[in-house]
């Protein structure tokens, strides 16, 4: 069995990693970092789970496990990072470690940037990254908006002219401390975009892909649902191509890849809940198309990517403990 703590089990994105390393078979919850309320007090849903004598409020509890997960708002793991280093494996929701370029770190993100640690991170971008994943000892999860893009550019990067990104969100994104603007009440009944061409995960998406720096446009929106993210890429090639050549490209780069799934409609009732993500693609002229994905912020844009990554580290079965994760639907 793996041996796991969870550090940050409080918001969302931990909360749906309970959820999911509960239901896997090779996963042990060993320790929960304590909060002020015991994790079944304020979560009654999970008093089936026995969790409240998993809680410690010692750091010195997680070293000896397998492997840990940190799921904290931006700015707060490296306290956590700095005792667990080269003792646990860890692998880290937020975007701490994600950016490798002091410049674009300061550039989106204003804050701290520590070299020799992030130097030990690799990025969870797995259908890109899966050979130095799986040699990895720690792991920088992802964003969502920056997967749910990463993964609708991946197959084409080579032949984008420029590119022009619009991709809707639901309120859960904006975490568990609600505000005016993430507030669902507000959010429920109103579309707004936010930091167009300036959102924080564009700076991912270039480091993914640098020949995009000066031609992708990309607009977020927050939209009136709580979970998801549905995004529209529209693709100008460099080049001529067809339906045919792209068929080929989505499915040479995401063979074996089994939480990629290309569908005639992507729709987020068919992902939400899941660790799927959809793409469809539509041609509209030798020189312009358009590239449909959907994913689950919550899941595959962070919480389940990151039981996937903790798979691949620990040699098991890509897809353990997530394959049985149907989509919601309603």
């Amino acid at each position: 069995m793996i041996k796991v703590g969870v550090i940050g089990a409080n918001g969302f994105l931990g909360l749906e990693l309970l959820r999911i390393l509960s239901i896997h078979p090779k996963v042990e919850i060993a320790k929960i970092l304590k909060r002020e309320n015991d994790i079944e007090e304020e979560f009654s849903h999970l008093s089936s789970l026995n969790l409240n004598d998993n809680q410690t409020s010692s750091i010195e509890d997680f070293k000896n496990l397998d492997c840990v997960f940190l799921s904290l708002p931006h700015g707060y793991a490296n306290e956590y990072v700095k005792e667990l280093i080269n003792k646990v494996k860890i692998i880290d929701l937020s975007a701490d470690y994600r950016i490798d370029d002091i410049n674009s770190y300061k550039e989106y993100y204003k804050s701290s940037f520590n070299p020799e640690v992030q130097n030990n991170f690799d990025y969870g971008f797995i259908e890109n990254n899966l050979v130095n994943i799986q040699k990895a000892t720690n792991i920088a999860n992802p964003g969502c908006f920056a997967l749910a893009s990463q993964l609708a550019i991946l197959p084409f990067h080579t032949l984008i002219d420029n590119i022009s990104i619009t991709a809707i969100t639901g309120s859960s994104g904006g975490g568990k401390m609600s505000t005016s603007k993430n507030h669902h009440s507000v959010r429920s009944k109103d579309i707004f975009s936010y930091n167009v061409n300036k959102h924080r995960h564009l700076a991912e998406i270039f480091q993914s892909f640098p020949s995009l720096k000066n031609n992708l446009s990309f607009v977020p929106l927050s939209g009136p649902f709580t979970r998801g993210i549905y995004l529209t890429a529209h693709i100008h090639s460099k080049d001529n191509i067809d339906s045919n050549e792209i068929k080929k490209l989505l499915e040479k780069t995401f063979n074996n890849m089994p939480f990629v799934r290309i569908q005639s409609q992507a729709k987020l009732s068919n992902v939400v809940g899941s660790n799927y993500c959809d793409l469809s693609v539509s041609v509209k002229d030798d020189n312009n198309f358009v590239v449909e994905s959907c994913l689950d912020n919550l899941i595959k844009g962070a919480s389940g990517n990151a039981v996937e990554c903790m798979n691949i580290m620990f040699s098991e079965d890509q897809s353990l403990g997530l394959k049985d994760m149907l989509p919601l639907y309603l």
